[in-house]
C-alpha cells in the first residue's frame, strides 16, 4: 500500500484536474437544468367519529372528541392519495396535457399528462400527523395551483363517498318508512279476526293497541332519521382540513445547485484520490 502522502504529492495535478473537471460540469448541468419550483400544501386529518350525522344532531359530540383526527385517520387518505384517479381528475381540471406540451390529439395525453404529474409530486405524512403535498412545476403558478387541486380532489373523493353512503342509508330508511306506512294504512297490523259467534277477549284489544302504538312510535322513529339523513346529504363533512394552502414561491427548488456541486466535488475527490492510489499501486514492485 503506498504512502497516502506520497500518492497526493505525486498525483495532486490528476486529482486536482479531475475534480474540477466533475465539480465544473455538475455546475454547468445544474445551471443548465429546468428551473422548478415548488408548490406545498398541509391539511390535518379530520376525526371519522365526528364525521358523521352526529356531529350535526348531537350535542355533546363536539365536547366528547376532538375535530381534528389522529395520524391513523390519514391511512386511508395516504391510499386514496396514491390512485390514479386522483391524478387523472387534476390532469383533466388543469388541461395538463397542453402545458407538458403534449399530443392532445392522442388518446393517452390525458394518462401521459396524469403520470408526468404523478413524477413530479410528492404525497405523503410528516411526522407531527399532517397530510403534506407537493409539486414541482416550470411554473411557481402551476405548481401551487396543482398542489391545491390535488389537495381538493383527495378531499372531494372521500367527500362523495360519505354523501353515497349516506344517501344509500337514506333511501332505505324511506323504503321502510313508507312499509310501516302503507301497513298502517292497509290495518295489516290487525291481527286474526276471530269469529263473530266468538267474543274477542280483553287481551286481544289491549294487544292491538300495543301494537298499533310500536308502529306508531316506528313510523315517528323513522321520519326523525329520514330528517336527519336529508340533512347530512346536504351538509357533506370534510374529510381534511386544509393548515396552509400553497403559495407561489419567489425562488426555484430544483436543481439544488449549491448541494450538486457539493456533492460533486466530494464525490469527485474521493474517485480521484482512489484512482491516484490505484495508479501508484501497479507502478510498485511485486
Amino acid at each position: 500500500m503506498p504512502d497516502i502522502f506520497l500518492v497526493i504529492a505525486r498525483r495532486w495535478r490528476l486529482m486536482l484536474l479531475l475534480t474540477l473537471a466533475s465539480t465544473l460540469a455538475a455546475l454547468i448541468a445544474s445551471l443548465l437544468s429546468p428551473k422548478l419550483y415548488l408548490g406545498t400544501t398541509t391539511a390535518l386529518p379530520v376525526n371519522t367519529l365526528v364525521n358523521d350525522k352526529a356531529r350535526i344532531f348531537n350535542q355533546n359530540i363536539e365536547a366528547l372528541y376532538s375535530e381534528i383526527g389522529t395520524a391513523d385517520e390519514l391511512d386511508k387518505i395516504e391510499g386514496t392519495a396514491k390512485l390514479d384517479t386522483v391524478f387523472l381528475a387534476a390532469a383533466a381540471a388543469q388541461h395538463l396535457a397542453t402545458h407538458y406540451n403534449l399530443d392532445t390529439a392522442a388518446n393517452d395525453a390525458l394518462e401521459k399528462a396524469a403520470l408526468r404529474l404523478r413524477k413530479n409530486s410528492d404525497i405523503s405524512r410528516t411526522g407531527y400527523g399532517e397530510l403534506k403535498i407537493k409539486v414541482w412545476d416550470k411554473n411557481n403558478e402551476t405548481a401551487t395551483t396543482l398542489a391545491n387541486t390535488l389537495m381538493q380532489t383527495i378531499n372531494a373523493i372521500h367527500e362523495r363517498l360519505q354523501t353515497e353512503n349516506n344517501r344509500t342509508v337514506l333511501q332505505k330508511l324511506k323504503e321502510e318508512y313508507f312499509s310501516k306506512l302503507k301497513a298502517n294504512t292497509d290495518g295489516e297490523i290487525e291481527m286474526v279476526q276471530p269469529p263473530d259467534s266468538i267474543k274477542p277477549p280483553p287481551i286481544y284489544k289491549r294487544n292491538l293497541g300495543i301494537a298499533q302504538e310500536n308502529l306508531s312510535a316506528d313510523l315517528k322513529e323513522y321520519a326523525k332519521l329520514i330528517n336527519e339523513y336529508e340533512l347530512a346529504v346536504k351538509t357533506t363533512p370534510k374529510v381534511l382540513l386544509v393548515v396552509e394552502q400553497a403559495r407561489p414561491s419567489p425562488w426555484y427548488d430544483r436543481p439544488k445547485t449549491a448541494m450538486n456541486v457539493l456533492l460533486a466535488f466530494l464525490a469527485s475527490l474521493l474517485f480521484s484520490f482512489l484512482l491516484a492510489v490505484y495508479v501508484e499501486s501497479r507502478k510498485e514492485p511485486a
